[in-house]
């Protein structure tokens, strides 16, 4: 690409909105990232908050085997 024509403002301006473009974007990325590590974090604290059946005196400790 030859940019031999172009005058150096305009070099700087575009430098400056594909600089201002990347950190906007950036931005949305970690506001996205943010956002999927709470809902990771909710899911796996609603997992939590569910009750797990605890074994009771000697279940399972008789076997019964009938032929």
């Amino acid at each position: 690409m030859n940019i031999s024509n172009v005058s150096p403002e305009a070099l700087v301006m575009s430098t400056l909105q594909q600089r201002d473009t990347q950190v906007h974007l950036e931005a949305q990325i970690g506001l996205v990232k943010q956002a999927r590590e709470a809902e990771g974090a909710a899911v796996m604290s609603l997992l939590a908050s569910v009750p797990t059946p605890q074994p009771q005196g000697s279940l399972g400790n008789r076997v019964d085997l009938r032929v």
